[in-house]
């Protein structure tokens, strides 16, 4: 009984032990995320204690932003852009954390795209059936946004209705912003984006318009670049894709 007695005692030790090691250590990698936090609040204005967690590497912190990543010093001074491999495996594990952010943060990219109202999108859609959907951030001065605009018919004829959201690369109140501004503000939207994407002047207009609010979505889902390809899933696409293979994408998802 008492050697029953002595191992129960041990184990409870040892297990209060652990809790308060892990309890220790929680607290502390919470005031550390918060010390990052605050260091990079200047910089990152929507990141959040939950954006931080430990790395690989001691003392460094891994700061996940939507599906991007990189790492921090505990005392929130120094950023590291880059891969941590682990030699003996091989693997980068940089690129698989990172895969893992893509897959969980669909749901919240499709949830945003999702609220999207179309009346403020400029629409491509099939004459029959639409069959999918596809959300396309574009900027008119974008050559492959151009290449994918003259595939847009052949998309509209396999069933697939285009969505334009506003991504102007050179920013807000740019060259580019303005010129899509005026495409937004048509009468003639739809002429309006053709005739931009071809080199065509496109007459001036100003209006209260979706640009300022779609670019800055963009942003907030991982866009950094044109044309970047939203599907229904909330899987991002960035660059061109070829109809064919955009097509063999879209009815992949389809039948998951």
């Amino acid at each position: 009984m008492r050697i029953y007695l002595t191992l129960v005692l041990l184990l409870a030790t040892s297990l209060s032990a652990n809790t308060w090691a892990l309890e220790e250590a929680t607290l502390k990698t919470y005031a550390v995320s918060t010390v990052i936090v605050e260091n990079l609040k200047g910089i990152f204005k929507d990141i959040d204690v939950d954006d931080i967690s430990a790395s690989p590497i001691s003392g460094l912190y891994e700061v996940a932003l939507g599906e991007e990543m990189f790492y921090v010093t505990a005392d929130g001074t120094y950023m590291v852009m880059g891969n941590i491999y682990n030699l003996k495996t091989r693997v980068n594990l940089t690129d698989a954390r990172r895969s893992q952010l893509r897959q969980a943060f669909n749901p919240k990219r499709k949830k945003a795209i999702d609220a999207v109202n179309e009346k403020d999108t400029i629409v491509f859609a099939p004459e029959t059936e639409t069959k999918y959907t596809v959300n396309v951030f574009t900027d008119v001065d974008c050559g492959y946004c151009a290449k994918f605009h003259n595939e847009v018919p052949k998309l509209n004829k396999a069933g697939v209705k285009v969505r334009y959201l506003a991504f102007p690369r050179a920013g807000i109140g740019s060259g580019t912003y303005k010129k899509m501004e005026s495409v937004w503000c048509a009468e003639d939207q739809q002429k309006a984006m053709t005739d931009a994407k071809a080199r065509r002047s496109v007459k001036p207009a100003k209006c209260n318009n979706p640009i300022a609010s779609q670019y800055e979505l963009g942003q907030k889902i991982g866009i950094n670049g044109t044309p970047a390809l939203v599907l229904s899933n909330g899987e991002l696409v960035p660059g061109y894709l070829p109809t064919k293979r955009l097509i063999a994408l879209l009815e992949q998802i389809k039948t998951k």
